[in-house]
């Protein structure tokens, strides 16, 4: 690269620092922009920042050249600067590093939601796995009375032989004398015994809502992990507020779809057993549970999977047009 004058590499060092300074406020990184300018201006400026021609002439041919090459590059970083909309301060866009309030409700919000999640597992889990419920039977104890005084049914009478005329005389006890009161107690089971209700097998609805439970998991995981090395680095900027917040959604509605490709026969046996009441009895629920957490948690890779199998299945096939007339010479 030919060395430019002292006159030309000034002009073209002021078009550039124009350029860097209308540029603010774009999505060009200012701070390395301004890294950069300073490194490739660096002893050319005076004391007001106006290029100074006899510090370029004191410079060897070497650095002359290594000067015009980083300067090029920086202008051709510029050139679409134009083309830049400029982002208002008060834009969620703007690159500004989150705020104190910000950040403490994306906590709360990780924090809530990873309890919350794991709690409604938690109670689902069973119904998911075996399709049985354990309930609590909370029925109170009661007690039945059985009153003597009421009315009962006349009692046959039986001739009684001089035999057993002595043991005719025996006192007859208090509770068949009439008037007289006696009371049975029956109780029922006590409360808290637990009670286990449901098929036996998981149905497809409970299936489905494991797998979006388990994709908000995964979610809601790397919306923590994610959040604490930014915040832990400090370099937690405000413009990825709205992608946090939408990680375990799109963790929960990712996982449907991952569990639905893989139920075309990765884990779903070929054969299934004969005669099964259930279409969820040849699955591997736990399998297909643990791939539903992953999806959440590496949403992006599951993307770029489902993007994989789109394109192998609707795979461009240039097939030759049966209408067109073969060439001469041609099969």
């Amino acid at each position: 690269m030919a060395n430019l004058s002292a006159d030309a590499i000034g002009k073209f060092v002021q078009e550039i620092d124009e350029l860097r300074k209308t540029a603010e406020g774009t999505l060009i990184d200012q701070t390395q922009l301004k890294a950069r300018f300073d490194a490739a201006t660096a002893g050319l400026l005076d004391a007001d920042g106006k290029f100074d021609p006899a510090a370029w002439k004191n410079l060897s041919a070497a650095d002359k050249e290594t000067r015009e090459g980083s300067l090029t590059n920086l202008r051709k970083a510029l050139g679409n600067w134009e083309q830049e909309v400029p982002i208002p301060p008060a834009s969620i866009m703007y690159k500004r590093y989150a705020s104190n309030g910000a950040i403490i409700a994306l906590t709360l919000f990780a924090l809530f939601g990873l309890v919350g999640d794991l709690y409604i597992i938690r109670g689902q889990w069973n119904k998911a796995t075996s399709g049985k419920t354990v309930v609590e039977d909370k029925t109170p104890s009661t007690s039945r009375v059985i009153d003597a005084t009421s009315p009962s049914p006349p009692t046959p009478s039986i001739p009684i032989s001089s035999a057993d005329s002595a043991s005719a005389a025996t006192p007859i006890p208090a509770a068949s004398v009439t008037g007289a009161t006696s009371t049975t107690t029956t109780a029922n089971p006590a409360p808290g015994t637990p009670k286990v209700t449901g098929l036996n097998k998981p149905t497809e609805e409970s299936v489905l809502f494991m797998v979006i439970l388990l994709g908000a998991l995964g979610g809601f995981l790397h919306l923590a992990s994610s959040m604490a090395n930014y915040v832990g680095n400090r370099q937690l900027l405000k413009s990825w507020i709205i992608y946090y917040v939408l990680i375990p959604f799109q963790g929960a509605a990712l996982a449907p779809i991952v569990y639905l490709l893989l139920r075309v026969g990765v884990l779903n046996p070929s054969n299934p057993a004969s005669g099964s009441p259930s279409p969820t009895d040849s699955l591997n629920l736990i399998g297909i549970y643990g791939f539903a957490a992953l999806t959440g948690l590496f949403s992006k890779q599951a993307i770029e999977m489902m993007a994989d199998v789109f394109a192998t299945i609707f795979k461009r096939v240039n097939a030759k047009d049966s209408l067109e007339k073969a060439r001469p010479g041609t099969e």
